[in-house]
């Protein structure tokens, strides 16, 4: 989706949680804290949303199927899918701290996950990662989220961040694969607009929901699309 589709786009206001100094020292200390205490971090969302997350994919795919987790922070996901019998999980991120201290909690519990540093906006570092065959499945739990506050030198959003994530998303999977999105500052609606030049939706994941002035709605959402082959 290009530029000229913003009217799509909510109006998002930048924020240090679109910063990558932000994340390297929010994950510095994380590390260090695990380091020394053991303690693995915030888990984004709380441990519920991580767990239908979890939960979807177990229910629909192999254990063998190759899966990414984009902006893996401490790796929880794919511990979680590791610990469920699933051997072929990578997860990326954009700070080398998160990437180190996933590697360590991986290792502790002797699971092996391969971690990598990776800018998802690169279309090189995407391919890289993806390699020939593409992925069966992107998890994004709070990645895309934050990268729709990222600041420009002037503060706006950076929209054209906005834009290429899902193109990256797109080029990381292997075609009828599926990408598994929970994201708190997007609707289903507003999702499903963004990345329908790339994927059709697919499925969707069930959260407490709550009634306010005759509407019902959700604090978080979670979606699947899909990749369909190449015509």
């Amino acid at each position: 989706m290009s530029s000229s589709d913003n009217k799509d786009t909510p109006a998002f206001e930048a924020s240090r949680l679109g910063r990558k100094d932000h994340w390297d020292s929010v994950y510095d200390r994380e590390l260090h804290n695990y380091e020394t205490t053991g303690d693995i971090g915030e888990i984004w969302f709380g441990s519920s949303a991580a767990t239908k997350m979890v939960s979807w994919v177990v229910r629909t795919t192999q254990p063998s199927a190759r899966i990414l987790d984009v902006g893996c922070g401490n790796g929880h996901l794919l511990l979680d899918l590791a610990s469920r019998g699933y051997t072929n999980l990578t997860g990326t991120d954009y700070s080398a701290q998160a990437v180190r201290l996933a590697h360590e909690i991986a290792l502790s519990d002797h699971h092996i996950i391969t971690y990598a540093e990776q800018d998802f906006l690169d279309p090189e570092q995407v391919a890289r990662v993806a390699g020939s065959t593409g992925f069966d499945v992107v998890l994004d739990k709070g990645t895309y989220d934050a990268i729709c506050l990222m600041p420009m030198e002037d503060g706006s959003v950076d929209q054209k961040a906005i834009d290429v994530y899902p193109e990256s998303v797109a080029r990381s999977l292997a075609d009828g694969g599926v990408f598994l999105i929970t994201s708190c500052n997007w609707t289903e609606d507003e999702l499903v607009r963004r990345f329908k030049d790339h994927l059709e939706l697919f499925d969707r994941v069930k959260h407490t929901t709550f009634a306010f002035g005759g509407a019902v709605g959700q604090t978080v959402v979670t979606v699947a699309f899909k990749k369909q082959p190449a015509a």
